[in-house]
């Protein structure tokens, strides 16, 4: 998978794609292509949802593709799982949105979050996902984990235990912005070993979580199915 760009701003169009889209809220615009392109397998999608339920298990309470203008007509849902599937790789993109959205809910502190996941004529493994967010470094933050994450599964190692410790430190620093980052201080905080508040910070880091500047850019255009 690779990454293209993140913007955050706001992006009308959507608005007209997805009618959960809340006007006024900015979104984040994650261009995103997906490797391999092509099918995506059954039995691969529900143990890439059953991994990362464990570690998201609230994201087994999502509600997925409802009043989305353009639903594809051959989209299949699975029971006891909450997200749809296409069986191709925009299954991939579509399982990173949502893990966004599970991060933007907990870490932001917001009680709603909607995304949306469209594909590109061409390349047809290219695609924009958006998705509402309140906090622009919170947003460019959860783009790149959640991508980082889904990544491990798909290459079978797997997501350790000791990432919880990343989504922990994250929701911290937020709920007490004014924290020093002192790995020591934060350590007797928060009851943890100096090595995992000193890994929960330095993937904070890598990712995007202390970034500063102005994310916004103008819109542009691309050729979206």
């Amino acid at each position: 998978m690779n990454v293209l760009t993140i913007l955050y701003g706001q992006f009308p169009e959507v608005l007209k794609l997805y009618s959960r889209f809340q006007p006024g809220i900015a979104q984040v615009k994650m261009v995103i292509d997906i490797e391999p392109s092509g099918g995506f397998e059954r039995a691969k999608f529900l143990k890439v949802f059953g991994e990362l339920s464990k570690f998201f298990p609230t994201i087994a309470h999502h509600s997925c593709c409802e009043e989305w203008q353009s639903l594809p007509l051959y989209i299949e849902e699975e029971s006891g799982v909450s997200l749809k599937r296409v069986g191709e790789c925009a299954d991939v993109a579509h399982l990173i949105e949502h893990v966004i959205i599970d991060m933007q809910v907990r870490i932001a502190g917001m009680t709603k979050c909607s995304g949306l996941t469209c594909g590109w004529k061409e390349p047809e493994n290219r695609f924009d996902i958006f998705f509402e967010c309140t906090n622009a470094r919170v947003g460019h933050f959860a783009a790149q984990y959640a991508v980082y994450l889904v990544k491990k599964i798909l290459r079978k190692k797997g997501i350790s235990k000791r990432h919880r410790y990343v989504i922990e430190m994250a929701e911290y620093l937020m709920t007490d912005p004014g924290t020093d980052i002192n790995p020591d201080e934060l350590a007797g905080r928060l009851g943890w070993r100096k090595g995992n508040t000193m890994m929960a910070l330095s993937m904070l880091d890598r990712f995007g979580f202390f970034f500063s500047g102005d994310k916004s850019q103008e819109n542009q255009e691309e050729n979206r199915a």
